[in-house]
């Protein structure tokens, strides 16, 4: 009475365990098949349910299907409460939709009535799917071949030693994303997931193009502004605009990237310079800090620059308040020759940088966060930053305690956040027992 592709479809995807079609009970009214569905166990025997469905699985005129049904049953696992009306009947009777009845346990009474995906709508969405796929893939392509083409024909223009290497950066990005595209269009792994997971294909496909023509521009041009990216690379009208909803985030996802500043590859017209909030004794080839106040120094001077500090002990807090009031302590810094860098409740590249070339030169380093998920976080952080230094790692625990391991400080600190959440500037303690701190 029904096809076995058909029966196949309702076995995987509508029946429950140790549940069976009764087919040879099935009966048909007004092109609609009723059939029941038994559940056997070692011991009962019982019909659970019925369905209706029809006996058409054609695709012939699956482009009168409904878009409220195309956009409701979305999967085969889909289901959807809908009054019955003669409507919902020629639904049935097209194949779109499964009309679904459980039983009580007496067989007859009706327990709950729903429908489900209907064969000839998922036969239609697996075209879409496959079709979608396969647009997917062309897209994957045309980017790789677009990247090769580029790398191939472009001739980098500047011998100056940070260009270079930030270039070199860039390009080893872009191959690592070629070979992680060529596993997916060779079926070794899914859609690129290790490329922000979050983000649809389109939008992943748009950052990798928008990676692409940083590199071409960043081999042929001693400056660019946003407006050349887009123009540049799709030569079309409105194609300066192309990147322009995705700046920000695009500008950020690069800079993660490359853990340096876009700047660095030529942009000049970002208006973006990130600053560094400090206090103490640092020196570059540039710039030369002392004791005495806070001093800022900015993203593009850590990466134009080699920083280093004759300061013992490295403090790596959270909150630019604390940063201020031991800052105000000039006679406690020169002492104990410290040196506070705040990370602002967020570690950037340029603090990574920071951190990576002052921590040689340092004894200790004492990190000190709120007591709150984030702050749990970029603890951690600033510990993989400092571990492959000589330096001894310090954690300030509430109530102004510390602690020398990090398995020992991620379990105080997790109990402490299951109590109360508290900022650092809540116990900033003193001169006194900062020096306790570093003495323990």
């Amino acid at each position: 009475m029904i096809s076995s592709e058909l029966q196949n479809y309702i076995q995987s995807h509508i029946l429950l365990k140790n549940e069976k079609l009764y087919v040879i009970d099935a009966e048909e009214q007004n092109g609609i098949i009723h059939i029941p569905i038994m559940k056997q166990t070692a011991r009962t025997r019982r019909v659970v349910a019925k369905i209706m469905v029809s006996r058409n699985t054609s695709l012939e005129e699956s482009d009168r299907i409904p878009t409220n049904l195309i956009q409701t049953f979305k999967s085969p696992k889909s289901k959807k409460r809908i009054p019955l009306s003669e409507e919902t009947y020629e639904w049935v009777r097209a194949g779109w939709v499964i009309r679904e009845i459980r039983l009580e346990r007496d067989e007859r009474t009706v327990k709950t009535e729903q429908y489900r995906t209907g064969f000839v709508l998922y036969q239609q969405q697996l075209q879409l799917q496959a079709k979608i796929e396969n647009e997917n893939r062309e897209l994957l392509v045309e980017w790789k071949n677009r990247w090769s083409e580029v790398k191939h024909t472009t001739v980098l223009n500047f011998d100056e030693d940070q260009r270079v290497a930030v270039v070199s950066i860039l390009e080893n990005v872009l191959d690592r994303i070629a070979r992680d595209t060529e596993k997916v269009l060779d079926g070794e792994t899914k859609p690129l997931g290790n490329l922000y997971p979050d983000w649809r294909l389109k939008k992943q496909l748009l950052f990798m193009h928008f990676l692409v023509v940083l590199y071409q521009l960043a081999c042929t041009e001693t400056q660019f502004d946003w407006k050349q990216i887009g123009a540049t690379y799709y030569r079309q009208i409105g194609g300066s605009k192309q990147f322009d909803s995705y700046k920000k985030e695009f500008v950020q996802e690069a800079e993660e990237l490359l853990h340096r500043p876009i700047q660095l590859l030529g942009l000049a017209s970002m208006g973006t310079i990130t600053p560094l909030f400090f206090a103490g004794q640092m020196q570059g080839k540039y710039s030369n800090f002392g004791y005495g106040s806070v001093h800022a120094t900015t993203d593009l001077a850590v990466f134009s620059d080699t920083f280093r500090t004759e300061s013992d002990v490295l403090w790596l807090v959270e909150n630019r308040g604390v940063l201020t009031r031991m800052a105000y302590e000039e006679a406690f810094l020169r002492e104990t020759k410290s040196f506070v860098l705040g990370v602002d409740g967020q570690v950037r590249s340029a603090h990574k940088a920071l951190i990576t070339q002052l921590v040689k030169s340092v004894n200790q380093v004492i990190i000190w966060t709120d007591v709150d998920e984030a702050g749990l976080t970029i603890a951690k952080y600033l510990y993989e930053l400092t571990q492959g230094a000589n330096a001894m790692t310090t954690w300030i625990v509430p109530p102004l305690s510390v602690v020398t391991d990090w398995e020992t400080f991620e379990r105080k600190y997790k109990q402490l956040i299951q109590t109360s959440e508290e900022e650092q500037e809540q116990e900033i303690g003193g001169v006194e027992q900062w020096k306790m701190w570093i003495n323990h």
